[in-house]
């Protein structure tokens, strides 16, 4: 299956959601130690649920494991905790590609940018007329559709920055991703 935006063919976002729910289209969740906050926006940019935490202690990490959480850090100390993946790199890049590979992702599992980057909540449909004075005028303008995060309140449009995350994401995943006209779905 062809990796998607969130709200495109071939599967609808509010078909998997019901038009309100806040569970996302995959089943693997992260919780990213708060050193490697990119690689958290990349993965919730994959639709991913990643949230970035200070690790403390072992019960912290035993807590989000029973809850189906991944556990990604950099930190040596929870090297041997078995929810756990320690990335060797430095390089968001390349850290990426090491949560991709070792937890064995594939696009069918990616759901593009259906989170906000800022809060990791799932995105909504935005009213156009209840964004206006929200984004700058020409975004305004020129794109129709829009996605708000609830809790933060963030719009998301498909803008011209949506070619350079596509870039990135192929440069370091080796996925094409579907192409969206400015002004459609983000």
């Amino acid at each position: 299956m062809p990796l998607r935006h969130c709200g495109q063919d071939p599967i609808q976002w509010s078909d998997l959601s019901g038009g309100n729910s806040t569970t996302m289209p995959t089943e693997k969740r992260f919780v990213v130690d708060n050193m490697l906050g990119k690689v958290a926006k990349w993965l919730r940019a994959l639709g991913f649920e990643a949230c970035a935490v200070h690790l403390k202690d072992v019960q912290q990490l035993d807590q989000y494991a029973r809850r189906g959480y991944h556990l990604v850090t950099r930190n040596t100390r929870w090297a041997g905790h078995p929810a756990t993946l320690r990335v060797t790199s430095d390089d968001p890049r390349e850290q990426l590609q090491q949560i991709i590979a070792v937890l064995g992702i594939t696009p069918d599992e990616v759901h593009l940018l259906c989170r906000c980057l800022r809060c990791n909540e799932p995105l909504q449909p935005a009213d156009r007329a209840l964004v206006a004075g929200q984004v700058p005028d020409y975004v305004y303008e020129n794109c129709s559709v829009f996605h708000q995060c609830p809790q933060c309140r963030q719009v998301y449009w498909a803008g011209s920055h949506l070619p350079r995350m596509h870039d990135w994401l192929h440069a370091t995943l080796g996925w094409k991703f579907p192409s969206v006209v400015q002004g459609g779905s983000p």
